[in-house]
């Protein structure tokens, strides 16, 4: 029986889409529709290289009955590079024939840092915060503005945990009783600077970026560390990693989060 005025009645659904597919409703009514573009990849070089950018973000209230068939594509991360230009992150679309929604990725970092990507066709359509350079971090997704670049990295060998990739501006809990807000969001991956002769210990030194945020850049200082940036959250932009010569090509950017769309019923007719 109700207590103090509360009822037992279940609260409207929150659908995660992670993969590309024709998307029926289960049920009509109102819900707002999250799009989330993903990030670019951060790329390693022995010389100044670029994180990813994060994706574009955008959201939009709609009225869905069963009856209306969605096309929804999920934009796949860019892939990290060891020894030139890292992969954009792809779009992320969702329509219906009257409402689309496009967030788009991220760019690649380059011998430059990767842009943010833009979205469209929203109630809300913010840009994502781009990458930071010489073994910086990639950038977040922005669900309340744009989203929060990456930090710039150095030459030096005291960057662990002062720099890193941009953090989400959504950060709470996540929770499907939020009602049409998208929560959850996490810290960024903080930049690592392995600098020992020991490179087993250093073989994985990275810090990934958390939901919606970019990754950890890396600074390679000796041989062989097989090191790579930090991966994004998702959306998030991929770390790059600057390397010292002789580790040119075995040091590698991080790959950017995956896209995502995340449909929130507010009510149920």
């Amino acid at each position: 029986m109700p207590v103090l005025g509360i009822t037992n009645s279940t609260p409207p659904p929150t659908i995660p889409i992670t993969v590309s597919q024709t998307w029926t409703p289960p049920l009509n009514g109102t819900a707002i529709i999250h799009c989330i573009g993903a990030g670019g990849g951060g790329t390693g070089w022995n010389a100044t290289r670029g994180a990813g950018g994060a994706g574009g973000y955008s959201r939009k209230s709609v009225t869905i009955s069963t009856g209306t068939n969605w096309t929804f594509v999920v934009g796949a991360g860019g892939d990290g590079s060891a020894n030139g230009d890292a992969s954009d992150g792809g779009n992320t679309t969702a329509t219906d024939g009257s409402s689309s929604l496009t967030a788009n990725g991220g760019d690649g970092g380059t011998t430059s840092a990767g842009s943010g990507g833009t979205a469209s066709g929203g109630d809300v359509n913010n840009t994502g915060g781009a990458g930071g350079t010489n073994g910086a971090g990639g950038g977040a997704v922005g669900v309340y503005g744009t989203g929060d670049a990456g930090d710039g990295g150095n030459d030096s060998f005291n960057m662990t945990g002062q720099v890193g990739g941009g953090s989400s501006d959504a950060q709470s809990p996540f929770s499907a009783w939020s009602y049409g807000v998208l929560g959850g969001g996490g810290r960024r991956g903080t930049n690592m600077s392995p600098q020992v002769s020991d490179y087993a210990q250093y073989s994985s030194a990275r810090n990934d970026g958390g939901f919606l945020s970019g990754g950890g850049g890396v600074y390679s200082a000796s041989y062989n560390t097989l090191t790579s940036g930090g991966t994004g959250g998702i959306g998030g932009g991929g770390g790059s990693n600057r390397s010292s010569a002789g580790v040119t090509y075995q040091s590698s950017g991080g790959t950017g989060g995956n896209g995502l769309i995340v449909v929130m019923y507010l009510t149920v007719t």
